[in-house]
């Protein structure tokens, strides 16, 4: 029996990419324009969102750049309000923004670090999902959600702390938006990632003794890339996961595992 592929497909379908300029962001961007989607990355910072932008025009794909400060909720408004006047909808939305300034004990962390990771980690994620779900919800044919935690969400590790509280409460808040917008056909799911190479994770591997000590808590003896967490997003983002909300999709090469 032949797979049927066409349940992967995101043909016709907006996609929003929060965090869209990030290693992950990049690699769910260009997955998700070859299943067919029109792929919107905001973030920050305009130009690198173009870059993003232009090399999936490149192949062929479709997509544009809609700048954000993501922890502003007028700027988050004024960029859903954009992304409305020109594309009309958004079927899919992925929070992939992260940030993690200080590697610091907790009792060192200074509070505008805190801030910052809460900001753009959490409070982020809510500000964005919930103008996307009143989007989905005018639509009428519902949408998926797709937020990104972290295996840290799940244990504890020195020197992130803020980041694995920060972690643990998007995967909460994953569920309460599964539990309210399941009525509306929204699907609301995370995906929990260990140690993906990427500017944001490979700092903290650079540490002295840190790489060896988590590749040894693996049962894979490897760590991710990027498309690793992109193929689980289009899975996510497709009708193949039509009956999945609610769920935290771990992709932790089994660190979780207690080696």
């Amino acid at each position: 029996m032949a797979i049927d592929a066409a349940r992967f497909s995101l043909e016709g379908k907006v996609a929003l990419i929060v965090g869209g300029a990030g290693d992950l962001g990049k690699a769910m961007a260009g997955r998700f324009a070859e299943a067919g989607a029109t792929v919107l990355l905001t973030s920050r910072k305009v130009e690198n969102l173009e870059k993003v932008a232009a090399a999936i025009k490149e192949k062929g794909g479709k997509a544009a750049a809609f700048p954000s400060h993501l922890g502003k909720s007028e700027e988050v408004k004024k960029m859903i309000e954009m992304v409305k006047a020109e594309y009309k909808k958004v079927d899919v939305l992925v929070n992939s923004a992260g940030a993690n300034p200080q590697m610091v004990p907790l009792m060192d962390l200074e509070e505008w670090a805190w801030d910052t990771v809460m900001n753009v980690n959490l409070k982020g994620t809510w500000l964005v999902a919930k103008e996307v779900a009143k989007m989905m919800k005018e639509q009428g044919t519902g949408g998926s959600i797709i937020n990104l935690t972290s295996y840290l969400g799940f244990t504890t590790i020195d020197l992130l702390g803020a980041y694995c509280t920060s972690k643990a409460a998007v995967a909460h808040l994953t569920r309460v938006m599964a539990a309210e917008w399941g009525q509306y056909n929204i699907r609301v799911n995370a995906i929990a990632p260990a140690w993906i190479h990427s500017r944001l994770a490979d700092p903290f591997l650079a540490l002295p003794g840190v790489n060896e000590k988590q590749l040894s808590k693996t049962a894979l003896n490897r760590f991710g890339d990027p498309d690793d967490v992109a193929l689980a997003a289009l899975y996510l983002a497709s009708n193949a996961s039509n009956f999945t909300t609610g769920a935290v999709l771990g992709l932790d090469g089994g660190m979780l595992l207690g080696k």
